[in-house]
């Protein structure tokens, strides 16, 4: 099936460029989306495979280099038009900036970007607007960081300031770990950005999204992980859940709220990332971008909110009006391990349903997440959070039992 055949006609609309993709089990209800919206300009570091069917065209370039992905949408913007640019990582976060700047496209405003950008100075932003935040202290060197562990005490995080992989972030207990966890994370942040030193916060994990209304940025979903104690001290996620009617929504959509006036964002996705410990939310970061979208996936199973076509309509210039209908919670567990791939029997298939309410996705090819080697995931569905988490570890169960067997 082709996705893209409607919009073989372009018109006055041209192509959205979208930085990059990931695995076909986590993306492709996202690539549907997308070009659902309008035909779609792939930029990947690799030739796309799946993919194709969902794409009207695609170049090979490096993401982190933006002037290179520039010259390739620039010789493609030679005969056909382009519309906006999508992003997912926030590492390319640069690039689509570079090509809106360039191109005259449609996006966040530069202000908003360079205070979400860098974690100490959307901490800073946030203390001035009075925003409960991790407050990140930007260290250069050692002594910095040293300096800044001894005003945020241990256990802390030390983290890129601007982060080119994901999960670079390090939990560090002690002034012994402090000068490799600091190598670590200067040489996963972007040239000249440093790193940063915040708290290690107790308390849940939250991550809020947010949907265009005619009254403004709302928040219509939250999720909450657990991480995987595999990888430590990075912080991998192991299991995140999406429950529709959150028993944390009220604190969490008041610092949702706060955070994004606070950076000026007015319109377009968001996430804000927090914990909520015992004094409340406290934000821990905010892109003005989704970042998963397997994710977005699950909010639109148990909310109704169609994230994904959103972001492709905002890219674009256009306005995408959200419905809900709100039901019941869903959730996923990634399979993986530091070593061989974990939990999956040799007879899997992809997904197969391990129990009556969990279905196996497991990957072609296994690939990196950090330390880690990730195999596939299981989905589930369920009432509330409790009942997802039960069944997501019942059928990792049934997994490693089948497996153990064979």
């Amino acid at each position: 099936m082709n996705t893209h055949a409607p919009h073989q006609e372009d018109g006055p609309t041209g192509h959205l460029v979208l930085l990059g993709s990931g695995p076909q089990a986590e993306w492709e209800h996202t690539m549907q989306r997308l070009a659902a919206v309008g035909p779609l300009l792939l930029i990947d570091a690799e030739t796309p495979t799946w993919q194709r069917p969902h794409v009207a065209d695609a170049r090979t370039a490096d993401l982190l280099a933006p002037h290179r992905v520039l010259d390739a949408v620039r010789e493609f913007a030679v005969t056909r038009p382009i519309a906006g640019v999508l992003s997912f990582h926030p590492a390319h976060v640069r690039t689509a900036a570079l090509l809106r700047q360039e191109l005259a496209l449609p996006g966040p405003s530069t202000a908003t970007i360079e205070a979400t950008t860098l974690r100490h100075r959307t901490a800073r932003l946030l203390a001035e607007a009075g925003v409960d935040n991790s407050g990140s202290l930007h260290a250069d060197s050692y002594e910095q960081a040293l300096e800044a562990a001894h005003q945020v005490g241990f256990p802390l995080m030390c983290k890129p300031a601007s982060p080119r992989t994901r999960y670079a972030a390090r939990q560090v207990s002690g002034i012994p770990e402090l000068a490799e966890a600091l190598s670590e994370a200067a040489a996963a942040t972007w040239p000249g950005t440093g790193t940063v030193i915040e708290p290690l916060l107790d308390g849940i994990e939250a991550t809020a999204y947010t949907a265009d209304f005619p009254s403004g940025p709302r928040v219509v979903a939250i999720s909450h992980a657990t991480f995987d104690p595999q990888a430590e001290p990075a912080l991998v996620p192991a299991e995140v859940v999406v429950d529709a009617d959150d028993v944390c929504g009220p604190p969490v959509e008041d610092s949702a709220t706060r955070a994004l006036s606070a950076l000026g964002h007015r319109s377009g996705p968001a996430q804000i990332r927090m914990r909520i410990t015992s004094t409340g939310p406290r934000v821990i970061s905010v892109t003005t971008h989704l970042t998963d979208p397997l994710l977005c996936m699950l909010i639109e199973q148990v909310t109704g909110v169609d994230l994904i076509s959103q972001a492709g309509c905002h890219a674009r210039g256009r306005a995408f009006v959200v419905g809900e209908s709100r039901l019941g919670a869903a959730a996923v567990r990634f399979l993986q391990s530091p070593g061989a791939p974990a939990l999956l029997p040799p007879t899997a298939a992809a997904g197969s349903h391990i129990t009556p309410y969990a279905s196996l996705q497991q990957y072609p090819a296994e690939r990196r997440v950090g330390a880690l080697r990730r195999s596939g995931h299981l989905l589930v569905s369920g009432t509330d959070y409790s009942q997802c988490i039960a069944r997501l570890r019942s059928a990792a169960a049934e997994i490693r039992s089948a497996r153990l067997s064979a």
